[in-house]
């Protein structure tokens, strides 16, 4: 969707076309559950935050400018709702410490994610990025899954162009630390 049709649906609510706003939730409704999920690890609650940040969203649209894309400040909303439940709940969302991955067996993990099946691949990628901290879900989520820039990353989760270049490096060297043992394992079961 572009930039121009989130004006026109904007313009359209802000003058009193309240189902205007259903093209917004049609459009983004899914990656920003996906942020949510990926962080609250509920799908219930991440509705939920999805459904509060669209009625948050709703009710801020004349303060949205468009200095930014509509999905940055709307992936925003829902990026600090999550992290506001969470904080709220007291919950403790596990982190796994890992490694320092090895660079010479980024082929073999590259080789070996080839060969599985399609949603077994995904099953297991899901699985390695459920591992990583909320933010660098949400960073591999928008960079790999929403192709938004590194900017765009930074402006929804409130961190400077640098760090999200960082966070973004130590995640993938994790992720792949991650596939390569659970590749390992595999080959040694087979």
């Amino acid at each position: 969707m572009t930039n121009q049709q989130d004006t026109i649906y904007r313009d359209r609510v802000l003058k009193g076309d309240t189902n205007a706003f259903s093209y917004f939730v049609d459009t983004y409704q899914q990656l920003a559950f996906t942020i949510a999920v990926r962080i609250v690890k509920n799908r219930e609650e991440a509705e939920d935050i999805v459904q509060e940040a669209f009625i948050k969203c709703y009710h801020s649209l004349a303060s949205f400018k468009g200095d930014a894309k509509f999905s940055t400040w709307l992936y925003k909303i829902v990026y600090h709702s999550t992290l506001d439940r969470v904080r709220k709940n007291a919950k403790q969302i596990p982190s796994e410490e890992i490694e320092k991955i090895n660079y010479n067996l980024i082929d073999d993990v590259e080789d070996a994610l080839d060969i599985l099946e399609k949603k077994e691949r995904e099953k297991i990628i899901g699985a390695a990025i459920e591992t990583l901290t909320n933010e660098e879900q949400t960073i591999i989520t928008l960079y790999y899954y929403e192709d938004l820039s590194l900017k765009e990353i930074a402006t929804i989760v409130g961190i400077s162009t640098g760090n999200v270049k960082i966070k973004l490096f130590r995640a993938r060297k994790q992720l792949f630390e991650i596939l390569r043992c659970r590749i390992e394992l595999v080959n040694k079961l087979q």
